[in-house]
This record gives structure tokens, sequence and C-alpha cells, in this order.
């Protein structure tokens, strides 16, 4: 990939608000910063709860959400987000991948699953190509 290409990819994530939603503070402060200096708008959420009162706000263009929260499992808000916002593209983050979790969550509408660990250029790539995938998602 040229500089060139790799700028203008980049480019695509310029403004777009990213609502990230993990109960642990070392992802949500690391992936904040990464994103932010891409030019990402990122609201945190420790909880599902906390997550959902964000999208119901309007305006997110992708929801990242972990499997393991403390008040619900991820699949759990993804399905209501799903109801919520069902424009918005989904990502799950895990560190407890399986074969059935990873079907259980493609039938809920989740669009790319991220296995943990992972680094920044991963999430990255992932946004990326969901915003190539779908132009506007907030709009």
């Amino acid at each position: 990939m040229t500089s060139q290409t790799n700028f203008g990819n980049l480019m695509k994530l310029k403004d777009k608000h990213i609502l990230l939603v993990d109960d642990d503070a070392w992802i949500r402060d690391a992936m904040s910063i990464s994103l932010g200096c891409e030019g990402c708008r990122v609201t945190t959420a420790e909880s599902a709860r906390e997550g959902l009162r964000v999208l119901r706000q309007g305006g997110v263009d992708i929801l990242i959400c972990d499997y393991q929260l403390p008040d619900r499992d991820g699949l759990d808000l993804l399905s209501e987000a799903k109801r919520l916002a069902p424009d918005v593209p989904m990502i799950l983050i895990t560190a407890f991948g399986s074969r059935e979790l990873y079907a259980k969550a493609a039938a809920i509408g989740v669009d790319i699953f991220i296995d943990k660990p992972f680094n920044s250029q991963t999430i990255e790539h992932a946004i990326i190509r969901l915003l190539e995938d779908r132009p506007n998602p907030a709009s």
C-alpha cells in the first residue's frame, strides 16, 4: 500500500463518531487515543447500559463492543443496538472467541469480529472496511 493510498484510507476516519463499549479502562483509553489521532470522535462506555444511552442519542457511525461487560454480555447489547440503530455497523471484540459465539454474533448482524489481543491498525482497518461498505452510516 502506498503512502498516498494509506493517507486516503485514514482520511475516511476523519470526523467519524465511534462508540466504544468496553469495561477495560486501558482498552478504552488506548483506542480513544489511537482513533482520536486519526481524526475520529470517540465516545466510550464501560457498560451496556451506558453504551445504549449513547447510541439512543444518535449520530454514531460505528459501534465497537466487547463481549464481556459488567451488566450484560456484548451480544445482548449488540442485539438491542441493531433494533435501535439498524444501519450502524458493529464490531465485536473478544478474548473469548469461539465458533458458537461468532455464529450467534453473525445472526444478530455483527459485521466484523476481532479477537483480543489486537493492535490499533487492526481496528483502523476494520473501521475503514465498514466505511467503504457503508459510506454514510450515521446519515
